[in-house]
């Protein structure tokens, strides 16, 4: 959950009509949140607006039957190791959820029933054509919070502070094994060669007398791409075409041994992190990760 407070997906969803006071409700006086404590401890130092609260976050649509239907749970997605959520409790509306987690002690779980039609035109300031169909003043989705605890501002920028040192840490840990890793792999395959001057190690290939791709000619290329785990990462189910050169779209591994191969030519290259996603890595591409690439050069066209 990001930016204001609670950034919900709910615009796709398919929304319902129903009785505005649910069994077992009540509804606080101040606020005018619908709200039923599961379990209410009445102990302990409650938050303020200023506040950030940790805590587990579920919503459901109601039906027009009065049943649930589950939309999101922090639980299965979007949620840290806790399963918790970082919430901003500033006041939006009257009767917003925050408003109602204000109302928890720690360790707390309650649910609450919070109008669409407001959330949509008050939150999300979403213009009244935008509302989905079916949104109406009695159109009510129901939030189910476990509250973990409450943190300040400074407590949250701690946090994250502790989360950014453990992952500098991790990634330094990941960069060292990953020099290991490829001495591991040629060693357990039986490899024993050296690495070009971009530290890229040519596993198989398969010459050709055709020309070379150069700055600025067409180039399709066949490929697929593979973690040295034999995993698929890149099936390559259709061949890449693009503009060769220095600022082409592709991993500057790809540049190198493309600017090493003829046409029609085939190799199967390791290429290291350094020469491929590096430290950021990409999608389910893990930082420092070697990648293992089968290519084919499949035509070249010039275009000077």
């Amino acid at each position: 959950m990001k930016g204001r407070g609670l950034v919900l997906i709910l615009a796709v969803l398919a929304v319902f009509t129903a009785n505005a006071q649910q069994k077992g409700f009540k509804t606080d006086a101040a606020t005018g949140v619908q709200y039923r404590f599961i379990k209410h401890a009445k102990t302990g130092v409650k938050g303020t607006d200023s506040n950030i609260a940790h805590a587990i976050l579920a919503y459901s649509v109601i039906g027009k039957d009065g049943k649930d239907s589950d939309a999101f749970d922090s639980r299965k997605k979007g949620g840290d190791s806790t399963g918790a959520l970082m919430l901003r409790l500033q006041k939006t509306y009257t009767g917003c959820l925050e408003q109602g987690i204000l109302m928890m002690y720690p360790g707390d779980s309650a649910e609450f029933l919070i109008n669409a039609d407001s959330l949509y035109l008050k939150f999300f300031h979403a213009p009244p054509n935008r509302i989905p169909p079916g949104v109406t003043g009695n159109t009510f989705y129901k939030f189910r919070i476990k509250l973990i605890h409450f943190l300040s501002k400074n407590e949250v920028m701690a946090e994250q502070m502790k989360l950014k040192q453990k992952m500098i840490g991790k990634m330094a840990a990941r960069k060292t094994e990953e020099t290991a890793e490829i001495a591991d792999y040629l060693k357990k395959n039986n490899y024993s060669i050296t690495p070009d001057d971009d530290s890229i190690f040519y596993l198989k290939r398969q010459a050709s007398v055709g020309k070379t791709p150069q700055e600025g000619d067409s180039v399709e290329v066949k490929y697929r791409g593979t973690f040295m785990d034999g995993k698929v990462f890149d099936p390559g189910t259709q061949n890449y075409k693009f503009k060769y050169g220095k600022n082409a779209m592709v991993i500057r591994g790809w540049i190198s041994v493309l600017g090493k191969m003829h046409e029609h030519e085939r190799v199967t290259v390791l290429i290291p992190s350094k020469m491929g996603y590096g430290a950021q890595g990409m999608s389910i591409i893990q930082p420092y990760t070697p990648l293992i690439f089968d290519m084919e050069i499949v035509s070249i066209k010039s275009n000077n």
